[in-house]
C-alpha cells in the first residue's frame, strides 16, 4: 500500500473540529507556560461562581448573560490611592481579553485629537464585594511599557464603600445585562494575614 493510500480521508467538518481541538490544546499549553514562568500552577475555572450568579440574578441586572473572568487582581497601594483614583488591570495579565465588543475596543484605542484632551471611555456599572453598584468609566492607559485597562470616574467611591487593604486579592468578572450594558463585578476579597501566615476569605 502506498503512503498516499494509507492516509485516511478527513471530511471538511471533521477537519474543522480537529483544527479547533488543536488550537485549544495549543492555547492551554501557552497558558501553562505563562503560569510556570510566573511561578504558579493555579487553574482558573471559567464557570461563574455562586456569588456572581447571585449578582446576575438581581432585578437591576435583567437578562444578564456572558460572564467572563477578566483578571485575578492583587490590590496595590496605587490602586487604593485617592490621589491616583484608578484601578489598573494590566492587559498582559488578563484571563479574558474579549470581554469588550469590537466597538468598545475601537473606542478605547482611539487617540485624542489634542494632547491634553481626555481619552475616550466606556461607561460601566461596577458591583463591589458588598454588592453595591457604582457608575464608573473604563479607559485604556499606557503605564510605563505596558497597556492597562483602568477603572476611573467613580473608583474613589468604591474605595470609600469598602475596607480594601494593600495585597487584598479579588477576581474581576464581567457580564452583560439589559441591552448589552457592560458590568464589572469584584469578588469577595481574599486577605493574607500578616501575623498568622494564614489566608482568610469570605467567598471566592
Amino acid at each position: 500500500m502506498s503512503s498516499k493510500e494509507s492516509i485516511p480521508m478527513v471530511k471538511s467538518d471533521d477537519h474543522k473540529f480537529w483544527k479547533l481541538d488543536m488550537l485549544a490544546e495549543i492555547s492551554e499549553k501557552v497558558l501553562e507556560e505563562k503560569e510556570r514562568a510566573i511561578g504558579t500552577t493555579v487553574k482558573y475555572s471559567s464557570t461563574p461562581p455562586k456569588w456572581l450568579m447571585k449578582v446576575m440574578m438581581e432585578k437591576e441586572n435583567a437578562h444578564a448573560h456572558d460572564p467572563k473572568l477578566i483578571i485575578e487582581k492583587k490590590l496595590h497601594a496605587s490602586d487604593l490611592s485617592k490621589f491616583q483614583s484608578r484601578l489598573s488591570m494590566p492587559i498582559n495579565q488578563l484571563r479574558s481579553s474579549d470581554f469588550l465588543t469590537e466597538e468598545e475596543t475601537a473606542l478605547l484605542q482611539k487617540q485624542p485629537d489634542q494632547v491634553n484632551d481626555p481619552k475616550e471611555s466606556v461607561s460601566v456599572v461596577l458591583v463591589d464585594p458588598r454588592s453595591e453598584r457604582h457608575e464608573v468609566d473604563l479607559r485604556r492607559w499606557k503605564m510605563g511599557a505596558y497597556w492597562n485597562y483602568v477603572v476611573v470616574g467613580g473608583w474613589n467611591k468604591v474605595i470609600e464603600s469598602n475596607n480594601f487593604e494593600v495585597d487584598d486579592v479579588t477576581k474581576i468578572w464581567s457580564f452583560r445585562y439589559g441591552g448589552g450594558k457592560l458590568c464589572l463585578a469584584l469578588s469577595p476579597l481574599v486577605r493574607d494575614s500578616k501575623y498568622s501566615g494564614q489566608s482568610s476569605s469570605r467567598r471566592f
